[in-house]
């Protein structure tokens, strides 16, 4: 074709120095446009690589100036993060590392993650990978390096866990885009294979172009109590061999895993061989960042799953490192989080993509992009190993402290009630004692704030606080329960309010909050904290409205339950998606109560009008905000829109099931059980009791329907509704309880 080109050109043109010049200009620049995709796909000055380094059971910890110089500079020159390793099952390497290359939350399932050489014999199976894997899928295999054996088993199991995972995302998309994935590495021992980082870069067939996942990369020795080890110097010569057909290699370093499996050695030899293990982990981690140009390519060293002793001390974050081209020396997080240092595992694709200009075409995907955070101080380090500690204590306490404040509640609530039946000389007793149930959520909220050394020392704290604030409140209240339970109404919906429009940093912190290690929740307001909101808001608002009926109030109660609406709902405050429908409603049927308004179908149907159009109308301004922003309901609406009818079926059985796991399982329960059989007893006996406080105190009764409307929406609602009818619940069953022992107490003097 050049050559005709080139006669043409002689043809037309005298040839003369100048006409040949033109010559071979025009026909180089033929041949660039004609081979654009060719320059796109394999120019690696141009596009860079991406290195990942997978470092399995490697801690925040571990990583220091003296075992690992190398991983400690990177801190300094590069950025730091932890991530939140959610699954659908455990945090095992396995699970974890599925997560990773889909960009979603996913498991594998009874024979774990078969992968393969293609001229290796699958063990037990006595053929070829490469043909196994043609017999079981139907797929030829090609020229593949690496194949995923059990991709059947894998990808049809997946599609009945609600899921719209798709394993391979991440090689799916960069090989329909030209791009190329090696896979070096194993983790295999003596006794089992494992080749946990084959789920991380194969496509959605299970194929991997370049690679070696087999004996070569690994090496017996007798220098050590481990048997097997990693070969580093051959997979070294294996990046060096790849460097220029592969776009984007991954390296499996798992002999840190190795020594979680391998025999138990005196403590002084496990530490010794730990270092070593650390130190040549980070010479390799070294050969690499020196041979790459940290101008056009990114080095991340990734730690799918946490280490046995991080999991002992309920420490399940693990360390992300990201040194290169757009990589400024800070912390990392991503859009999925909103948290500083914080990412999720299904984060590590999408930023794999966006490094490539890559978009998730596959639609499966939940993680967002990671960026880095510019930090003006070099602290980034100790600052990622503070917040993981912190985190690790709330998780910690969660068990001991809510597990306490649930039996606290039943025992208080069943002495409550036999003091109403039989126990008249325990009433006085007892009204402080209910206050408090409304005390702990303000203690709990606010525990975090403080720094202590030892977990009991927080438990001694937070017995101290409920027991001086409770004093102290019954005091200001004149020793009047009913007048204590509304001051402390109060103090809570206005110190919730207040962490919610400063960056919800107490509620990040509190046991009655989320738990970002698990990954469910990373900012807002949390299920606990929303029905502690709405309770103690409705409350207060019914026990205003009883001193002070006036509409002047009413309407002021109306505003105030409009704020309290958008912080919940409000993608940039509360975000909390379940809130936004739960609350509108349980406020409504509240003012309609209170207002003694006729609750016909007109009412009704404004009631059920507003609360879908705050919806509408949170949920379309959450989607049209750029990706990084959006809120977990922007994104699941986004999915909606783009996978239909089925998408949005699969969320909501995905609810569906956590919700009712939830209620089997949690403690929260049990409070919910007791409260309802408690409630359902008082509304009958004392005979009379429920009538006469209808006839005292109209609108404070009125308010329980407003509460009962919260619990019983958050319960249908909510994904982990039982959790929030339960904290919603308490507002109800403290006060009528408090209001029928103090009418027994006044009736008897």
């Amino acid at each position: 074709m050049l050559d005709k080109l080139n006669n043409y050109i002689r043809e037309k043109v005298n040839l003369s120095i100048k006409s040949k010049f033109i010559s071979v200009f025009i026909s180089l620049v033929v041949i660039l446009l004609a081979t654009p995709a060719l320059t796109a796909a394999n120019d690696s000055t141009g596009n860079g690589k991406v290195y990942m380094i997978v470092v399995d059971k490697l801690s925040i910890y571990d990583i220091n100036a003296d075992h690992t110089p190398t991983m400690y500079q990177l801190t300094k020159e590069g950025a730091v993060g932890l991530i939140s390793n959610r699954t659908l099952r455990g945090r095992n390497s396995m699970d974890t590392s599925l997560s990773i290359g889909a960009g979603n939350i996913g498991r594998v399932f009874d024979n774990g993650i078969m992968g393969f050489n293609q001229e290796e014999i699958v063990p037990d199976r006595g053929q070829r990978a490469g043909s196994l894997y043609q017999n079981l899928t139907g797929i030829n295999p090609g020229n593949s390096a690496v194949l995923l054996v059990n991709l059947p088993e894998i990808s049809t199991r997946i599609k009945k866990e609600h899921v719209t995972t798709l394993p391979g995302a991440m090689g799916e998309v960069l090989g329909n885009n030209g791009f190329t994935v090696c896979v070096l590495g194993n983790g295999d021992t003596d006794s089992t294979y494992s080749r946990a980082s084959v789920v991380i870069g194969m496509d959605a067939k299970g194929k991997i172009p370049l690679g070696d996942v087999g004996q070569r990369t690994i090496i017996n020795t007798d220098a050590s109590y481990l048997s097997r080890e990693s070969h580093y110097s051959y997979l070294r010569e294996q990046v060096d061999l790849n460097h220029n057909a592969a776009d984007i290699v991954i390296v499996e370093l798992s002999d840190l895993a190795r020594l979680e499996m391998a025999d138990t050695a005196f403590e002084n030899i496990m530490n010794k061989e730990k270092i070593t293990r650390l130190a040549h982990i980070d010479q390799f981690i070294r050969d690499i960042k020196q041979s790459m140009n940290p101008k056009v390519d990114l080095l991340m060293i990734v730690t799918p799953s946490p280490a046995k002793t991080e999991i002992t001390a309920k420490n399940t974050f693990t360390p992300l490192l990201f040194y290169g081209k757009g990589v400024e020396n800070g912390s990392l997080t991503s859009g999925a989080t909103r948290r500083d240092y914080i990412v999720a595992n299904s984060d590590i694709a999408p930023s794999v993509l966006a490094f490539f200009s890559l978009a998730d075409d596959t639609g499966t995907m939940i993680g967002r992009n990671i960026t880095s955070i510019p930090k003006n101080n070099n602290e980034t380090l100790q600052q990622a190993q503070e917040l993981s500690g912190r985190t690790s204590m709330v998780n910690r306490l969660r068990v001991p402290l809510v597990k306490g404040y649930v039996f606290f509640q039943i025992i208080i609530i069943l002495l409550a009630l036999a003091a109403i039946f039989w126990l008249s000389e325990w009433r006085k007793i007892l009204e402080p004692a209910m206050v408090s149930l409304v005390t702990v959520p303000l203690v709990y909220l606010g525990l975090g704030y403080f720094r202590l050394s030892a977990d009991w020392q927080y438990m001694i704290i937070a017995i101290i606080l409920v027991v001086a604030m409770t004093w102290a409140v019954m005091r200001i209240a004149g020793e009047n329960a009913v007048r204590a339970f509304f001051i402390m109404a109060i103090v809570t919906v206005l110190a919730v309010n207040l962490d919610l429009l400063t960056g919800s940093t107490l509620i990040q912190s509190s046991v009655l909050g989320y738990d970002p290690m698990a990954g469910a929740r990373y900012y807002g307001v949390g299920n606990e904290f929303m029905g502690i909101l709405l309770g103690s808001s409705i409350a207060a608002a019914a026990i205003a409205y009883q001193r002070y009926p006036k509409r002047r109030l009413l309407l002021i109660i109306a505003i105030i339950f409009m704020l309290q609406c958008y912080l919940i709902a409000s993608p940039s405050w509360g975000a909390n998606s379940d809130g936004m429908v739960t609350a509108p409603i349980a406020f409504l049927v509240t003012l309609f109560l209170l207002g003694d308004f006729k609750l016909g179908w007109r009412l009704i149907g404004v009631t059920i009008g507003v609360t879908l159009l705050a919806t509408i109308g949170f949920t379309y301004y959450d989607m049209l905000r750029v990706p990084e922003l959006q809120t977990h309901l922007g994104r699941a609406a986004n999915q909606i829109a783009a996978g239909g009818l089925s998408e949005g079926l699969t969320i909501v059985a995905r609810k569906l099931t956590m919700n009712l796991k939830l209620i089997r399982y949690t403690i929260w329960s049990w409070v919910f059980i007791v409260i309802l059989l408690v409630m359902s007893l008082l509304v009958y006996r004392p005979v009379g009791a429920m009538m006469k406080l209808r006839q005292e105190k109209p609108y404070i009764v009125k308010g329980f329907g407003g509460i009962i409307a919260a619990a019983l929406v958050g319960l249908v609602i909510n994904d982990s509704g039982i959790v929030a009818a339960s904290t919603t619940s308490i507002y109800l069953v403290v006060i009528i309880i408090l209001l029928m022992l103090h009418q027994q107490r006044k009736d008897s003097n």
